[in-house]
């Protein structure tokens, strides 16, 4: 089951599993004094406009509900890409943080079955990566 997926929307989907929600927030303009105010205006007029012009051009992000059908079909799609216990052999150690290893030990205990592993999961996780991006990074290599 190969899947063809942006990597922004891979990006998207790998911070949203580690947790990580990328800021919405825009800077704030510096304070400036009343004088350099009045000579400036004409200035921040134009970039006003070009940063209303560029809000416009966003398309705004639709919260949706996910119906718990929904959820559970999405559950039995990972489960099935990840969760399915591998043959591995010839085995080579890798190293994880602690804290990346605690995460995918969770996600292994709540939803795998019996003999799955952190391994396993990784080796699962590799493989998609693998079938996903291989023909782009042999071309990337040949760059």
């Amino acid at each position: 089951m190969k899947k063809n997926v942006s990597s922004q929307s891979m990006d998207a989907t790998l911070q949203d599993f580690l947790g990580n929600k990328p800021s919405l927030e825009t800077p704030k303009p510096e304070p400036q004094p009343a004088d350099t105010q009045e000579q400036a205006s004409g200035a921040v007029q134009e970039k006003a406009g070009e940063a209303v012009q560029e809000q416009a051009d966003e398309t705004p992000q639709v919260v949706r509900r996910i119906s718990g059908k929904q959820r559970r079909a999405s559950l039995e799609e990972y489960k099935e890409a990840f969760l399915t216990v591998p043959s591995i052999e010839d085995r080579k150690p890798v190293f994880l943080s602690r804290s990346t290893r605690d995460a995918l030990d969770r996600i292994v205990r709540m939803f795998g079955e019996r003999r799955m592993s952190v391994s396993g999961l990784v080796e699962n996780i590799a493989r998609q990566h693998l079938d996903t991006y291989g023909e782009d990074i042999e071309a990337w290599r040949k760059l």
